[in-house]
């Protein structure tokens, strides 16, 4: 299975791109701190990211200028090493009783599982983040069954280093302590291991918030830049479709989320497995709790406080934690049939799931559709996009900067596909907001080069706007030093 999903991730990479999520940003967070020390130290460059990824981006950006392609090496590295702590995560969790299939089956849907694919050849952040957490999660399962100390501290240890890459960890870390207590031994040295756990998982968390205070003042700006940046897209959507369709529409994106990370046949084992909750072992329940924590939290958020937006994404770590006990409720269900045709039917549902994801996102005649795409296994610019891009990079001036109109963060996209360095890419170096004049817009950014698009600043074209000036598609493209057509 580890060879099907080099081969598959392989084939995937050359024609994937940063344009899904917050990969973009990620790329150009790291590019920029290769290119300015300044931003490398200052805390805010990160946004609301945590910084181990965008750190272990960096010197392949420095080996390699391209960060098209280099940017998204790290993913792919940690999208096939996931197997290692998978494997031993699974073999904890099932008993010996067809332990051994189920795992085969579980490996099979993370091969093919299309959102882990898409994880693994971009920028984001998830495919590190889901190494390090089964990795810490499966020591912890140790530490629970076994309860010695070395365990609960190595959990810890890439526990923190889970923390500084997203911070879900911080949702789930008193989850994961409180569920030794519920469902572990209760005694003294529980308490202190926990203790050791607990202490050593909050090293890394705990630098990173004093080194924020000491360069910024602000330890927790990303706290409040991710909160109001869900709730606002939330408010957005309630805005459009009230209330009750916005909360039903986010139980179809996380249901559609888990089938994307977990493939559609273990996400329908999922009902059987759970009624087998007696025959699971301490460990494993520990292991479920803090998985599932974040999603709890974003659930509530979302369903009953209205002020979270869920993305596909989220549900790639608990999906992949729930595959091995949603492998195992298979094997019953199937009769007996052989590993063989259930992992067949593993590949057809994630190849039928990967098919349709594609065929809504790209077959329209308009933009691709974000939110098929979001779910499917591979990312792409748009052909407008990529018209764009390739103007840019037949007439853009080596040492001319370049300001795109902010499509989530297709600008982003669009300026690496240009080849566009960090420090004249001015969005996230000075401003994401236009003047009200093209004159303004120039004194503001300092840019030569301004695109807009007709469903976002190009509603309102600028009076100054030079005429004619090339289109591509619904982008508009000016030059500060026009010459005509």
């Amino acid at each position: 299975m580890v060879l099907v999903a080099l081969a598959v991730r392989l084939l995937v990479f050359p024609y994937a791109e940063n344009k899904q999520a917050d990969a973009p940003m990620r790329a150009l967070i790291a590019e920029r701190m290769n290119a300015d020390p300044v931003a490398a130290g200052d805390p805010r460059s990160f946004c609301q990211f945590g910084p181990l990824p965008i750190e272990l981006m960096r010197p392949f950006l420095a080996l390699f200028p391209d960060a098209r392609r280099s940017s998204r090496m790290p993913s792919l590295i940690f999208g096939i090493a996931v197997f290692l702590p998978f494997f031993s995560l699974g073999r904890r969790m099932l008993d010996e009783r067809g332990g051994a299939l189920a795992l085969v089956l579980a490996g099979a849907a993370l091969a093919l599982s299309p959102l882990h694919i898409q994880v693994s050849t971009t920028a984001a952040s998830e495919s590190l983040y889901l190494f390090l957490l089964l990795a810490a999660l499966g020591r912890l399962h140790a530490a629970v069954s076994d309860n010695r100390r070395r365990d609960y501290v190595q959990a810890g240890l890439l526990w923190s280093l889970a923390a500084v890459t997203r911070y879900d960890t911080w949702v789930a870390l008193p989850v994961a302590c409180a569920a030794v207590f519920i469902f572990g031994r209760r005694d003294r040295r529980a308490l202190v291991n926990v203790a050791w756990f607990a202490g050593v998982s909050v090293l890394l968390p705990l630098g990173y918030l004093a080194w924020s205070w000491v360069k910024s003042g602000d330890p927790f700006f990303f706290a409040r830049y991710i909160t109001q940046d869900h709730a606002a897209m939330s408010q957005a959507v309630n805005a459009r479709l009230g209330g009750g369709l916005a909360r039903l529409r986010q139980v179809g994106i996380w249901l559609v989320s888990f089938g994307a990370a977990m493939t559609p046949l273990p996400l329908l084992a999922l009902g059987a497995a759970s009624r087998r909750w007696r025959r699971w072992s301490p460990g494993t329940r520990v292991v479920l709790a803090a998985a599932l924590a974040p999603t709890a939290a974003y659930l509530a958020k979302g369903l009953l406080l209205g002020d979270f937006e869920p993305l596909p994404r989220f549900a790639i770590a608990p999906g992949i934690v729930l595959l091995p006990l949603a492998a195992s409720a298979l094997i019953p269900l199937d009769g007996g049939s052989s590993a063989r045709r259930l992992v067949s039917l593993i590949a057809v549902g994630a190849l039928a799931m990967s098919a349709t994801a594609l065929s809504l996102a790209y077959a329209g005649p308009g933009r691709i559709w974000a939110g098929a795409e979001s779910i499917g296994p591979l990312t792409r610019l748009d052909n407008e996009d990529r018209a764009l891009a390739q103007y840019l990079v037949s007439h853009r001036r080596p040492d001319e900067s370049v300001f795109i109109d902010t499509l989530g963060y297709a600008d982003i996209a669009i300026a690496h596909a240009a080849r566009v360095p960090a420090p004249l890419i001015v969005t996230l170096a000075h401003t994401r907001q236009p003047g009200r004049t093209l004159k303004e817009s120039r004194a503001l950014t300092g840019a030569s080069w301004f695109a807009i698009h007709d469903d976002s600043w190009g509603k309102t074209i600028p009076p100054d706007w030079p005429s004619p000036s090339p289109r591509f598609g619904h982008w508009r493209l000016a030059h500060l030093d026009w010459p005509g057509p």
